[in-house]
């Protein structure tokens, strides 16, 4: 019955935790995209990636970590947690939310549908009104004829993964 109870003690804290950070975020205009407990009971490390429609940047994230630091401190007893790191999501992670989106207007997408259809185009634009609409710009390859471009409006809740593709040849 010990581990049991030990093992809901720090559910609880983790919940806890989460709350208080949830909190601190409804105060601005950063977006929490994903918690991550990660470790062993004295060796937990709690990952928080953040992001917003602006994007994030170092100094952003540094504010934050300390923000967040000094709030743990003072308002919960963390024995188990040795560690917090506050990043942004990074190129390689898929955009969970569709606000994520604004910022890679003109960008190059991997899309995977729910449908497991795979698309890839240039984002051209997304619906203002925020009802999950976008606008993708697909190259339309034929053989034997010059290639054309379509567009293809997709709602964000068929999307099952998206990505930025990542380029480092110059056009």
């Amino acid at each position: 019955m010990v581990g049991w109870e030990t093992h809901f003690f720090f559910m609880e804290k983790e919940n806890e935790l989460k709350h208080l950070i949830e909190e601190y975020f409804t105060e601005s205009d950063y977006k929490i995209i994903e918690f991550i407990f990660r470790g062993e009971k004295g060796t937990k490390v709690l990952e928080i990636f953040v992001d917003n429609k602006n994007g994030i940047n170092i100094d952003e994230i540094t504010r934050i970590n300390k923000d967040l630091s000094g709030l743990i401190d003072e308002k919960l007893v963390l024995n188990d947690v040795s560690n917090l790191v506050v990043s942004s999501p990074g190129a390689d992670r898929p955009l969970k939310f569709f606000w994520q989106l604004y910022k890679h207007t003109g960008r190059t997408l991997e899309i995977e549908m729910n449908d497991a259809d795979k698309i890839e185009g240039r984002l051209k634009e997304l619906s203002e009104d925020g009802d999950g609409r976008i606008i993708l710009e697909i190259d339309v390859r034929e053989k034997g004829k010059k290639n054309s471009i379509i567009e293809r409006e997709i709602n964000f809740k068929d999307i099952k993964t998206v990505k930025v593709k990542i380029s480092f040849s110059k056009k």
